[in-house]
């Protein structure tokens, strides 16, 4: 049968690249557990790039002068990329294109057409002001999913109280995203910014209700390990999780800057995760409807992927900067400045839209193809 395993049957060991091809079967290690591809993979995944993230959050503080040329890196390297991405999945092909049609030519019209009306009828701070809270929502629901699905992957394992973790998920980023509010900052990337106003109570409040929560998750974990029931992996980026949002929405004082280290993150890991899933999805074999993307996504062509999808999104913002920008701005009549910002909001809600509608993990189609129980 040409059919492969599932993935959870199917675990191999990949060498130091994370992405090349197997050389040798080593389901039986301890760990093996819980991942979702292979040692290496997941340590890029969880640890790799939340510790570059990180990194980078305390260089621009350190070095405000460096701010401008990662971001622009980041932009180029992942931030496009990770937009083009999500494209893989809604017209690579004609089956994703018929599927995913109203997402593809309808939706972004009328996204367009709320952002330009919101630019044009109140100015640019909504446009940042819901950009700063639904780019904090979009990436802690984005970590949610990869967290359930380290934890579809812990088969046997204690998990702990699931309840209990939830509440630590989401409070951890609550936390965050009011100590941002409560500082008020006047400006977000370069944007007018206004900011819902939190009371010191509450903020300590919930201070209080995230550390009491990790505190007891932590518990639970601990009895997992006496028990010989840790489930490794889930636990590990748990932890990541928990210090990327600390660390870029209450640690670093700057918004731009805690921006930054957040959107490094989410960006690696959401292209890597979609290539997992297209890895998966073809499970090694060329399929002749799918020709492009199922040739990208081979075992040892992650390479290749990479660079398939940075071409065209490097064409793509190249027309986008260089054409579309001016003839949106001729056309609504606003400055070069205020029709960039429109586009890429555009794009940005867009862009969160769809993701919410193509990665519930609900759907059995997709835990089939991630290979989750």
């Amino acid at each position: 049968s040409q059919q492969p395993l599932p993935i959870c049957l199917n675990i191999q060991l990949y060498d130091a690249s994370c992405l090349c091809e197997p050389t040798m079967q080593t389901a039986n290690n301890w760990y093996q557990e819980g991942l979702l591809r292979s040692p290496g993979f997941d340590f890029t995944f969880v640890i790799g790039i939340a510790a570059i993230a990180i990194a980078t959050g305390f260089l621009v503080t350190d070095r405000p002068e460096l701010f401008a040329p990662i971001l622009a890196l980041d932009l180029w390297l992942l931030g496009y990329h990770h937009v083009i991405s999500t494209y893989t999945r809604l017209i690579f092909d004609t089956e994703s294109f018929r599927e995913h049609k109203s997402l593809v030519l309808y939706l972004p019209v009328v996204v367009a057409a709320a952002v330009t009306a919101l630019a044009l009828s109140a100015g640019l701070w909504p446009l940042a002001t819901i950009y700063l809270y639904w780019q904090w929502f979009h990436y802690t629901r984005q970590s949610e999913g990869i967290s359930k699905a380290y934890g579809g992957k812990s088969a046997g394992k204690d998990l702990g109280n699931l309840r209990v973790a939830r509440l630590a998920f989401y409070a951890v980023p609550l936390a965050g995203i009011l100590h941002v509010s409560a500082r008020n900052p006047a400006d977000f990337l370069t944007m007018p910014l206004k900011t819902l106003p939190v009371p010191a109570w509450l903020l300590v409040a919930v201070d209080m209700l995230a550390v009491i929560a990790v505190v007891a998750w932590l518990g639970y974990q601990l009895r997992a390990w006496t028990r010989g029931r840790l489930a490794l992996p889930y636990l590990l980026y748990m932890l990541s999780h928990f210090a990327i949002f600390s660390v870029a929405y209450i640690w670093l004082s700057n918004i731009s800057y805690g921006w930054l280290t957040v959107n490094i993150w989410h960006n690696a890991q959401y292209i890597l995760f979609v290539w997992l899933f297209n890895n998966r999805r073809f499970g090694g074999i060329v399929d002749d409807k799918h020709a492009v993307l199922s040739i990208l996504s081979q075992n040892g062509r992650f390479p290749l992927y990479i660079l398939a999808c940075l071409t065209i999104s490097t064409a793509v913002y190249f027309l986008i900067d260089h054409f579309g920008v001016d003839a949106v701005g001729t056309w609504i009549g606003v400055p070069t400045a205020v029709a960039t910002i429109v586009i890429y909001q555009t794009i940005n809600f867009h862009h969160y839209i769809v993701d919410s509608l193509i990665w519930k993990l609900r759907k059995n189609s997709l835990r089939s193809k991630l290979g989750l129980a």
